[in-house]
C-alpha cells in the first residue's frame, strides 16, 4: 500500500512539476525575475525541488522536460535570431537543465548523509543554480563565441569579461533566490509525503 502512494505521489509531483516548467516557459515573467537591468530565471528553482522531493533521477528528467522546452520555444517562438541559434543546440538546452539535478542532488544527498538536510539544500541549491549558469555560458563561448559576440557588440576578445560579469551579476542572484525557495518549497513538498 505504501509503495502504491509514493508512485502515486511521484507521478503527480512530477506531473505538476512539468506543468510548472511549461508555464514558466511561456508566460511572460513566471520564469524570471524582472530585475533591471538583469533577467535572472527562476525555473531552475523547479529542477532543483524536484531533486530534493523525488531524487536525482527525477530532478534530471525535470531538468531535461525543461531543456525540451526551450528547446521548442527556441524553435516556434524565438526571442532573437539569437535565442533560435542558440537555445535550439542540445548542448545548451538540454545537458545544463539536466545536470542541475544532478550537481544538486549529489551535494544535498552527501549533507543529508551526515544529518545536515537544510544545509544540504541550501548549497545543493547554489550548486545547482551555478552548474546552469557556467554550463550555458560556457557552451556557448565555446560553440557560438564569435556570433554571441557579434550580437552583443563586444570584440571576441572580451566575451570572456562579459560572461564573467554575466555569472557575477545575473549567476548569483539566481543562485541566492534558489538558495532561498528551493529549501522552503521541497520541506513544504515533504511535509506534504509523510502524511
Amino acid at each position: 500500500m505504501k509503495n502504491s502512494k509514493n508512485k502515486t505521489y511521484r507521478i503527480a509531483v512530477l506531473g505538476i512539476l512539468t506543468a510548472i516548467i511549461i508555464i514558466q516557459n511561456f508566460v511572460p515573467f513566471l520564469g524570471n525575475i524582472p530585475i533591471p537591468p538583469l533577467n535572472p530565471t527562476i525555473i531552475h528553482i523547479t529542477v532543483i525541488v524536484a531533486t530534493f522531493v523525488l531524487g536525482i533521477k527525477d530532478g534530471m528528467i525535470v531538468g531535461g522536460i525543461w531543456g525540451l522546452v526551450r528547446m521548442i520555444k527556441a524553435y516556434t517562438l524565438p526571442a532573437s535570431p539569437l535565442d533560435l541559434l542558440l537555445f535550439t543546440n542540445p548542448l545548451i538546452a538540454l545537458v545544463p537543465r539536466i545536470l542541475i539535478g544532478l550537481t544538486a542532488g549529489l551535494v544535498f544527498q552527501f549533507f543529508h548523509k551526515k544529518g545536515n538536510t537544510k544545509r544540504g539544500m541550501v548549497i545543493g541549491a547554489v550548486v545547482g543554480s551555478l552548474t546552469n549558469t557556467l554550463l550555458v555560458l560556457g557552451f556557448i563561448a565555446l560553440l557560438f563565441g564569435q556570433e554571441y559576440s557579434e550580437a552583443l557588440g563586444v570584440p571576441a576578445t572580451n566575451l570572456m569579461g562579459v560572461l564573467a560579469t554575466v555569472v557575477a551579476t545575473s549567476g548569483i542572484a539566481e543562485a541566492v533566490v534558489a538558495a532561498i525557495l528551493a529549501p522552503v518549497i521541497s520541506n513544504a513538498l515533504i511535509k506534504v509525503k509523510r502524511k
